[in-house]
This record gives structure tokens, C-alpha cells and sequence, in this order.
């Protein structure tokens, strides 16, 4: 059966590998690949890395050196340079609020805190789902878990506030993290700004003045 260390690989420049994951006592971190050429391109969810499982629909840490932080962020610091072999820090979007980005620096693992809220991550997140515009890999296990059994309440919180159910999303965090950034292909990102002499130089061009050609002489 094919297997994502199957298709471990580095990646063409043209395409985008992001990292979305969730510290705390239950980790995860979760492999977004976007494709290139788009303005809001599609996520293809590659890898999944939770240091739990789910019995019988009650979450379970895994037992060993594959519950503890060392041996998590080897595992995924190496896959993660499989795919992108000229880095040596792995950047990860997290919670804000996460109090192992000090820790898991020290394992290669870059902590971007993540400053959008809850209800326009779980929001944006909802919209990419509804539109069928992320793709799960077929050996996935715990996402599709998480994603089947995420809970939305009827009615907004006493708040005002129209949020997700806090509750076994851990890797499903990842994600949200992710997608919440609106990942753009780096070719479709604003072109750097004219200076102000640029900009006079290009508004106030006097044709009259412009350089005469001659085709049999050349420039004038």
C-alpha cells in the first residue's frame, strides 16, 4: 500500500509546502502543498504527525518515545526537509499563545504565532471545505477523524461569537492555522512599490524630449 515516506522527495521551486500544527500536551503538525500558477490555489494535504490516536472515539497519546517532543520534532523536522532539502529550520504556524516555541526552536522547528482568531480561522476553513477545495491524501487517519466528528453550534456564543467546539482538533488546528493564511504563490504577490522618482519620472515624460531613433544611424 502506498504510503507518504512512499513519495518523499524534494519538491520543484514552483511549488509551496506549509506547516500548520497544534503544541501543547496532545501535538500535531500537519503537510499543506499548494500548487503553482494560482491566485488562491487548492491545498493538498500531504502528511499528518499527531503524537495521539483515537480508541474507540476517546483520544489516546501514543506510547514511548513517540509521545515525547525529541522524538516528535525529529520526525517531522526530517520529513519536512525530504520535501524541502535546502532548509534547516522548519517554519510551523501555531497559536499565538503556544508556550513551546522556545522548546521546539531548539528541535529545528520555527513557531509562527498565528494572530487570527478562532472564528475567521475556523471560518475561512469552512469556506475552502464547502468549495471542495482541500484534498486529503488517502493514507491519512486522524484528520478525517477530526474533521468528521468537528461540532459547530447552532447559535453564536454568549459573545457573539460563532465558533467551532473546542474538543479532539488538534491536527484539525494545523490546518485552520494554515488555510486561514490565505497561502498565495509567491509569483502572485504584489509587486514591489515605484519610488517616487519612478513615478514622476514615468507621469511626467514629455514626448517631445524622448530620444529620436533612426534606424540606419541608431540612437540619437
Amino acid at each position: 500500500m502506498l504510503t507518504a515516506a512512499d513519495l518523499r522527495r524534494p519538491l520543484p521551486p514552483q511549488w509551496e509546502l506549509l506547516v500548520g500544527g497544534d503544541t501543547g500536551t496532545y501535538m500535531s503538525a500537519v503537510f499543506i502543498l499548494f500548487p503553482p500558477n494560482d491566485v488562491s490555489p487548492d491545498a493538498f494535504i500531504l502528511e499528518e504527525f499527531p503524537n495521539y490516536r483515537y480508541v474507540g472515539g476517546e483520544i489516546e497519546l501514543l506510547g514511548g518515545e513517540l509521545g515525547s517532543i525529541p522524538s516528535w520534532s525529529r520526525e517531522v523536522v526530517q520529513a519536512y526537509r525530504s520535501y524541502m532539502p535546502h532548509k534547516t529550520k522548519m517554519p510551523m504556524w501555531v497559536d499565538v499563545n503556544s508556550q513551546f516555541k522556545h522548546e521546539l526552536n531548539n528541535y529545528n522547528i520555527t513557531c509562527r504565532g498565528n494572530t487570527l482568531k478562532l472564528e475567521l480561522r475556523v471560518e475561512i476553513s469552512r469556506e475552502y471545505l464547502n468549495n471542495r477545495r482541500v484534498h486529503l491524501a488517502p493514507w491519512l487517519s486522524v484528520l478525517p477523524w477530526e474533521l468528521e466528528h468537528a461540532v459547530w453550534p447552532d447559535d453564536t456564543s454568549s459573545a457573539g461569537r460563532f465558533e467551532r467546539e473546542k474538543t479532539n482538533d488538534h491536527t484539525l488546528d494545523g490546518v485552520e492555522h494554515v488555510l486561514s493564511r490565505r497561502p498565495k504563490h509567491k509569483s502572485m504577490l504584489r509587486e514591489k512599490s515605484e519610488t517616487f522618482l519612478v513615478r514622476f519620472q514615468r507621469e511626467h515624460r514629455r514626448p517631445e524630449l524622448a530620444p529620436r531613433l533612426d534606424r540606419h544611424l541608431g540612437q540619437n
